[in-house]
């Protein structure tokens, strides 16, 4: 589901305004830690400052688990172009996903809660463009 969204309204996202910040809640940055310490581990260092990196292979690491694992690795948005990739947009919109994404090992896909946390972290990046 939130693969669909990201792909529909990555490109609505804007940028952030350097110097501001954005709200983590506790089992975010917890969950961020682990999962930055599990790239870490796996030799995912090298993507320390890029979100999609990280919103793929949080994404990816949830599929492994799941029943239907090729299904649902084939349904993750992939940017095969670096740049785009790269942009503020993407990066703002994956840090959504890296920030709020929880496992739901059953579906291999977000919980419905880490979803909707993921949506209205996007729709307020949207919100403050304007």
């Amino acid at each position: 589901m939130i693969v669909r969204l990201l792909s529909t309204h990555a490109h609505l996202a804007p940028t952030r305004t350097p110097g501001c910040e954005r709200r983590v809640t506790p089992v975010a940055t917890t969950l961020c830690t682990l999962l930055l310490a599990f790239a870490a581990a796996c030799g995912g260092g090298g993507s320390h400052g890029d979100s999609y990196a990280r919103g793929t292979q949080v994404q990816e690491a949830c599929c492994e688990r799941a029943p239907g694992r090729d299904a649902c690795l084939q349904q993750i948005v992939r940017i095969s172009d670096k740049t785009v990739a790269g942009s503020p947009v993407n990066q703002s919109t994956f840090a959504c996903v890296v920030d709020h994404f929880s496992c739901d090992p059953a579906s291999g896909h977000a919980t419905k809660a880490s979803a909707q946390a993921q949506l209205e972290c996007i729709q307020d990046l949207q919100v403050s463009a304007r």
